[in-house]
């Protein structure tokens, strides 16, 4: 039996005793937000996708938008 693999997502979850619900699938090809909702089954509007940027600084921005949602690259810039 192998060891469980954990995300840091999840490890942040246990530790502060938030309850979640993780959903897996098997995935051979990149797919896109909305086909990985479809297939667990998901309303589009429950689920969101996390992108990561580097802005001039350096620094690292997170957004989490609707996983049918553009990232508006001059709104989050200005956001920052």
């Amino acid at each position: 039996m192998g060891k469980e693999v954990k995300t840091n997502a999840v490890r942040i979850l246990e530790r502060n005793k938030i309850p979640y619900e993780l959903l897996t699938y098997e995935c051979d090809e990149f797919i896109d937000g909305i086909q990985i909702a479809d297939k667990l089954s998901l309303p589009h509007e429950k689920v969101y996708k996390t992108l990561v940027t580097v802005g001039n600084s350096k620094n690292y921005f997170v957004f989490v938008i609707p996983i049918e949602a553009e990232l508006d690259l001059k709104a989050a810039a200005k956001s920052c």
